[in-house]
């Protein structure tokens, strides 16, 4: 005949109770988090396939976020060489102007001295800051200031060639801004001779205060305007991508949180259901436990 000490009886009632209360907690904090997987040994698979659809829907946030600097950066780009072709039109039609055969020598004065004024302000466009601090057209070399003006007509771009680049999604590379001598120096005439932007306004400038205004620089005009306009077409094509890849982000990362929903998160009304069946198994378990506590031979002597 076997024999159940009292000892024994006592720490199978401990054991069991113990027990019924780490479910009960564990489906405490399940439905508290509304998470089903607490840690990697309730679901190995499902742990580590959670694992994987954060690490891509990180990535994919990044990728997002670089597509939102590289349009911040795009837009500064756009409107700094929309100021710029706005000035374009005055340029020319100051330049028509000077070439006038009525205008007097103080007349041509004046016209230079506002388009040395213009001239000014293509070369602070040029020159634009970034939220940043950062130079827009200096190329890689953000932080020297691009464009200067040492002497009477002589203007130098101490930027770089450089174009940046920000991944915006696993497979794909944007140029976010364009480097300042692909936009303002390296701009054909209709003569063969290399000019840049402000060096043309400045020799419509120095024929008119020399009472000789030369007519080619009415077509290097023309070129310099089509060529504005063709950076900022390059511009607003690359924005165009941007938007399209954001959109796709945005579903990629909506398709992974659902992915990561449907694999961590909580039946609610089954764990409702299952806690309630645990606090009843518990309380069982507890009366079992103070009654077998009360079992003694000499309760019967």
């Amino acid at each position: 005949m076997n024999r159940i000490s009292t000892s024994l009886l006592f720490d199978r009632g401990i054991s069991s109770m113990l027990e019924q209360q780490a479910k009960l907690s564990r489906t405490q904090i399940q439905v508290a988090s509304g998470k089903r997987i607490l840690s990697p040994k309730d679901d190995p698979a499902g742990a580590a396939y959670a694992l994987d659809l954060r690490t891509a829907i990180s990535q994919t946030e990044q990728y997002q976020a670089n597509a939102e600097r590289a349009s911040s950066r795009l837009e500064l780009q756009e409107s700094t060489l929309q100021s710029v072709d706005n000035l374009m039109p005055r340029i020319k039609e100051l330049t028509v102007q000077g070439l006038n055969d009525t205008n007097t020598p103080s007349d041509r004065l004046a016209i230079a001295q506002e388009l040395r004024h213009i001239n000014d302000q293509l070369m602070a466009l040029a020159n634009t800051k970034d939220s940043n601090g950062e130079y827009i057209f200096a190329g890689f070399d953000a932080n020297t200031i691009p464009f200067d003006n040492p002497a009477e007509g002589t203007f130098t771009y101490a930027g770089d060639t450089g174009s940046r680049s920000l991944q915006i999604s696993a497979t794909r590379q944007i140029q976010d801004r364009e480097n300042g001598f692909d936009v303002f120096m390296d701009i054909g005439t209709s003569t063969g001779v290399k000019r840049n932007l402000f060096e043309t306004v400045h020799g419509i400038i120095a024929g008119l205060e020399a009472d000789a205004p030369d007519s080619v620089y009415l077509d290097d005009l023309d070129l310099a305007q089509e060529h504005v306009t063709d950076v900022r077409t390059r511009g607003g094509a690359r924005l165009n991508s941007i938007d399209s890849q954001k959109g796709m982000n945005d579903q990629f990362i909506l398709t992974m949180q659902t992915a990561l929903s449907n694999t961590e998160d909580l039946d609610l009304a089954e764990a409702v259901s299952r806690f309630e069946q645990e606090m009843v198994a518990l309380q069982a378990a507890q009366q079992t436990f103070n009654m077998v506590q009360g079992l003694s031979l000499f309760n019967y002597l």
